[in-house]
């Protein structure tokens, strides 16, 4: 049996439960916390001691933290937990229903949950009580009323009182989520049986397809519901041909015969083939796509709810909307982009321009530009003509005229909602907004800070420096260079350069917190090895020495730094014609070491090997 175990992310500050006073609910002690549908409660994963429970709005302990494992409330108020390997029921007062007894239970559905007991399956209620016996070798859930069961290797389905309303004599049997029928299989052929037991087809089918619904809400123990009837009818595989049957297992509609087909979705569309050749149906069988293309398939990698549709006939894609009207023809097929709902289709007609139409056939952007891409959680778009950009919004308006060599947000898809509807947008090295008006200008070059955009990176004369949205300088333009993103860089501080020198800069306030004094410069791990004055030593991100600046050279072994060991990396230094290895304090770890160990434990650049005053060794390579 499959649990659906749910898991979602959020934060919480702090708790003050009588109950549970010396559990830490600081930030930093939450590894999970998600809003509970049901209660309003926050069900949270605890660091230490790795445990879940829920809090209330006021951070008081609703259920303790002493469990493994806790789904959220179901809508029988009660929780799923796992404690030390076991499985149980609380309530919302923390009160147990069903003991942590069984060999395993599952999930609620129809108020009735499996649970195993010395290896057999039965059902209890919501109290706790046995419901069903145990006495089957396998179950599955309630759907519509029954829930398929095994005994010796055959299988049935019985109802809530467990009666077994269709006998356990089946070589298989399968189910949906919203149908009153069923199919069973016997000789390797399937048929049709309805919820009471009546046999309502032959053993006459070698496949029998179910699809999705996405427009019926799906229960706690399931996140999609499957159908075999409620888009329209049901796809059948019978003598090498492809079938569609209605709920009296009839056949559909006249000539209802494919070579292939598909079931249909939510949107009651199938794509069908017959002779070599393509088209979309209804359930009526109406051909709304003619039955003459090369090919048909779906926007979305769902295919039980694509909302668009590519029909191809030799060189040229028809795109149909999810009604099946045509909204235009292209060259290039057009497909989802990861959007949940997508009221509207950009593509490229055959004059190679783009365009964009609504869901419903209208045009909202001319195809006049050579690119168009939608800016993300927003409801603007780039456009672009003869290598110029500007800004469009959902209705075709020109916002920002198409005059920039180069223009994109100021505020991204990861920032707050209040900032991105500010709509900025930096354009050649401007600040505008949606109106085309300069905000901010003068500089050389501009880049938003990558962990906020309320900070700009911005130089002129070839020197850098940092302001903010409102034009504020808040580091001086008079650094070579100043980082922004660097992968393994410092967890929380920039580079900056100034005259060949380097040090860092706080990432959030941008105060200098190592000044810029060192010729070399290295951050691994929370380490800085750096060198001023001709010697080196090592620093921490805050600037504090670690080890005095007293070794001639010092050479850290990447392997260990970018390991996941958690034993102290070596570290080796040399000091006049000595070999050592030391820690991170400078504190020797072990001398007398020759340049041959040295060179084979560390990551001495081959460079660096031939400035070391001792006889040359064989050329060695990697």
């Amino acid at each position: 049996m499959k649990k659906l175990l749910f898991i979602l992310f959020g934060i919480i500050i702090s708790c003050n439960s009588k109950s549970q006073d010396k559990i830490d609910l600081s930030q930093k002690n939450i590894s999970i916390s998600e809003k509970d549908v049901v209660t309003g409660w926050k069900r949270i994963l605890l660091n230490k001691p790795n445990k879940w429970g829920f809090i209330d709005d006021n951070n008081s302990v609703k259920i303790p933290f002493i469990y493994d494992f806790v789904n959220p409330f179901d809508e029988n108020k009660l929780v799923y937990a796992k404690d030390k390997g076991k499985e149980l029921y609380i309530n919302s007062t923390g009160e147990i229903i069903i003991p942590a007894i069984y060999e395993k239970v599952g999930l609620f559905s129809e108020g009735l949950v499996e649970a195993k007991k010395d290896g057999k399956y039965g059902f209890l209620d919501t109290k706790g009580n046995v419901a069903i016996p145990f006495k089957y070798d396998g179950v599955d859930s309630f759907y519509q009323g029954l829930c398929i069961v095994s005994r010796n290797n055959k299988f049935g389905f019985i109802n809530k009182n467990g009666k077994e309303v269709i006998p356990l004599i089946y070589e298989s049997v399968q189910n949906s989520h919203a149908d009153n029928i069923v199919i069973v299989s016997k000789g390797s052929k399937w048929a049709f049986i309805d919820n009471n037991g009546k046999l309502l087809s032959d053993f006459i089918y070698d496949k029998v397809f179910s699809g999705y619904n996405l427009n019926i809400k799906p229960l706690s123990n399931i996140s999609e519901v499957t159908t075999y009837f409620k888009n329209g009818a049901v796809l059948v595989f019978k003598d090498r041909k492809y079938e569609f049957l209605n709920e009296k297992i009839e056949p559909a509609f006249p000539n209802n015969k494919f070579d292939s087909a598909s079931v249909f979705d939510t949107y009651n569309n199938a794509i069908v083939k017959r002779n070599g050749k393509y088209g979309m149906i209804k359930p009526n069988g109406e051909a709304k796509v003619s039955i003459e293309y090369d090919f048909v398939e779906y926007f979305d990698s769902n295919h039980n709810s694509s909302e668009y549709y590519n029909a191809r006939k030799g060189k040229i894609y028809s795109i149909f909307n999810r009604n099946l009207k045509k909204l235009g023809e292209s060259y290039e097929p057009v497909y989802n982009d990861f959007s949940n709902k997508t009221p509207f289709v950009i593509f490229k007609n055959l004059e190679n321009k783009y365009g964009m139409i609504a869901s419903t056939g209208e045009e909202i952007i001319p195809f006049d530009f050579d690119e168009i891409y939608k800016i993300e959680r927003t409801n603007l778009f780039s456009v672009s003509q003869k290598n110029k950009f500007g800004i469009i919004d959902e209705k075709g308006k020109i916002k920002i005229p198409v005059q920039y060599k180069i223009i994109y947000p100021l505020y991204d898809k990861f920032d707050d909602e209040e900032l991105r509807k500010k709509n900025l947008f930096i354009a050649d090295g401007k600040v505008i907004n949606s109106n085309n008006h300069v905000l901010i200008d003068g500089y050389n070059s501009m880049t938003p800070i990558f962990n906020n955009h309320n900070f700009l990176s911005v130089s002129k004369n070839k020197k850098f420096g940092i302001i903010d949205i409102n034009k504020k300088i808040i580091l001086p333009l008079e650094y070579d260079e100043i980082s922004n993103w660097t992968e393994y860089g410092p967890r929380h501080s920039k580079f900056i350069i100034k005259n060949g020198k380097t040090g860092l800069i706080d990432h959030e306030t941008f105060k200098i917190t190592i000044p810029p004094i060192y010729d070399k410069f290295r951050y691994l791990n929370g380490l800085i090895f750096a060198k001023k004055q001709n010697k080196e030593g090592i620093i921490d991100e805050e600037g504090n020495v670690l080890c005095d600046f007293i070794y001639d050279e010092i050479y850290p072994n990447l392997s260990d730094f970018y390991s996941y060991n958690s034993t102290e990396p070596r570290i080796y230094a040399k000091k006049g014609n000595s070999y050592l290895q030391i820690n991170a304090k400078g504190k020797i770890v072990k001398s007398n070491l020759t340049r041959k160990f040295v060179i084979e434990n560390s990551e001495i650049p081959v460079i660096n090997r031939k400035q070391i005053p001792e006889p040359p060794l064989p050329p060695r390579t990697k």
